[in-house]
């Protein structure tokens, strides 16, 4: 079978390898579409990512085949992730699955970007959520992703009425958009790109900025009876974008950390964090049990989030799928199988 991966720093290629075999509990799922993300793009472009590194995990697929003690028929349609905690342990009792140690242990093999892959027993069990016929494909690649939002917005205290800001509106950043709105949250975005911000806006955004727009933090205190934001979203944080969070941020407000690189730098003057007494949040992913709430705000008609899908390539033209995920000259990209 074909599937993708990185053996060098700033290289995707296809390669070949031998279809996976299943045992008890676990599922041979023929992948139909694979979203490409952020982190996948991290260990690819990632200097310091050891390799070789699993790509791909908002799979789209079919079951083709089960080991024993499988409930789920051949020829279901399903959305695959990658990473499963341990329920009971310390962690997940408080709230932090992700942090579990076995969340990142757990993997599906070879990961999402093959033509066949290995579900094992933990995400037969977890991870494998059966799909209803009206959610298209080009929808379904999203369930894992708007999960991460979810977990991420259920980390601050946002209420009716009250605004947020999205710094960076590309492929999982704008999902942010509508789940504030059905919050009653105004938000604002701010991006290098026009065309996001116009799709922002499309999506529920009351106003969009650019980056290098100097007004824009005080454009949205003016619109915020002078305070400022309730929440930040940093999906990308440097230097510009912190500085522009604690400008647009109101006093005791907070910082939801969602995105960021190896190595990124943090630099924050932590006595302005005190004296104001801003909230510095961060989020990691999502864990299995929020897949339900994600499923079934990915069959509200209104979230038809595959017009927001700008490429679809093939396996053997993954290489170029990556890169122009990597320039940022998509809203999404995925690649699918015939």
């Amino acid at each position: 079978m074909k599937l993708l991966h990185s053996p060098s720093p700033g290289v995707v290629e296809v390669t070949e390898a031998p279809i996976p075999t299943i045992g008890t509990g676990e599922a041979l799922v023929r992948m139909r579409c694979c979203g490409v993300c952020g982190t996948d793009l991290m260990k690819v472009y990632s200097p310091t990512t050891s390799r070789p590194s699993r790509l791909g995990h908002e799979v789209v697929g079919v079951v083709e085949a089960v080991g024993d003690g499988v409930a789920l028929q051949p020829g279901t349609r399903v959305a695959l992730a990658h990473h499963v905690p341990d329920f009971a342990s310390h962690y997940t009792q408080r709230g932090s699955g992700p942090m579990d140690p076995l969340f990142k242990r757990t993997n599906i093999e070879p990961g999402g970007f093959a033509e066949w892959i290995r579900a094992p027993a933990l995400h037969v069990r977890h991870t494998l959520v059966a799909l209803p016929d009206e959610i298209p494909d080009m929808r379904a690649v999203f369930l894992e992703p708007l999960a991460c939002c979810l977990r991420a917005l259920d980390r601050v205290s946002l209420l009716e009425g009250d605004a947020a800001l999205i710094i960076g509106v590309g492929a999982v950043g704008l999902l942010f958009a509508p789940l504030l709105a059905d919050r009653s949250v105004m938000t604002f975005a701010v991006d290098v790109r026009p065309e996001r911000l116009e799709l922002a806006r499309a999506w529920g955004v009351a106003q969009g900025f650019l980056a290098d727009d100097r007004e824009a933090a005080s454009a949205m205190r003016d619109l915020t009876e002078g305070r400022g934001v309730d929440v930040v979203i940093l999906t990308v944080w440097t230097r510009a974008t912190l500085e522009l969070a604690l400008c647009s941020v109101r006093d005791g407000g907070t910082l939801l950390l969602f995105g960021a690189k190896p190595d990124a730098a943090f630099p924050v003057d932590g006595w302005e964090l005190w004296r104001r007494e801003i909230n510095l949040v961060s989020s990691y992913s999502a864990t299995p049990d929020l897949f339900p709430r994600a499923l079934a705000i990915l069959r509200r008609s209104r979230y038809t989030l595959e017009t927001t899908v700008s490429h679809v390539f093939s396996l053997e033209d993954g290489a170029k799928a990556f890169e122009i995920a990597h320039q940022g000259l998509a809203s999404k990209v995925v690649i699918a199988c015939e």
